[in-house]
């Protein structure tokens, strides 16, 4: 019986509570006020319909580093793996650049998010044309947002 009379109590205090908003269904919402009758009518005041000039934009700097940087003979082929280390994102480019023995060739491959970093896909430059000796390579990174460029690593032609 008392579990009962437990239920009970519970449930009447249920519906009076339950029954606020029933009866005040806009209970703690602001009211609307009244409208003017005034029939008055004003002239509006005039607007700018100038379209604003964008403001231009300044990329962040992107930290890119050469993770590797060799002559592969065998392939005929320069291979460049770099990355990104300060962030990470989707739809950059990465464009390693050869320059040595008076010639400068640039070869572009796109880049992706990594968990940590974005990651430049490697990078094939063709040593067709190149000259033998002592070079560098570097890699720019550019996107809409950052842009940056790696110091130099050097590479021997044989």
């Amino acid at each position: 019986m008392k579990i009962l009379r437990v239920i009970s109590i519970a449930a009447i205090l249920a519906f009076t509570v339950s029954g606020c908003s029933i009866l005040y269904p806009n209970a703690g919402k602001p009211t609307d006020s009244p409208k003017p009758t005034n029939t008055e009518t004003s002239t509006p005041e005039p607007t700018d319909t100038k379209t604003p000039t964008p403001e231009p934009t300044t990329k962040s700097e992107a930290i890119v580093e050469i993770m590797d940087a060799y002559v592969d003979s065998a392939n005929g082929i320069i291979q460049v793996v770099g990355q990104v280390t300060n962030f990470s994102e989707d739809g950059g480019t990465c464009s390693a650049t050869f320059n040595g023995g008076g010639k400068t060739v640039t070869v572009s491959a796109a880049a992706e998010s990594n968990a940590a970093n974005t990651q430049c896909h490697p990078i094939e430059i063709n040593l067709a044309g190149l000259p033998s000796g002592s070079g560098v390579v570097t890699v720019t990174y550019d996107s809409a947002r950052n842009h940056g460029v790696s110091l130099a690593t050097a590479v021997t032609i044989p």
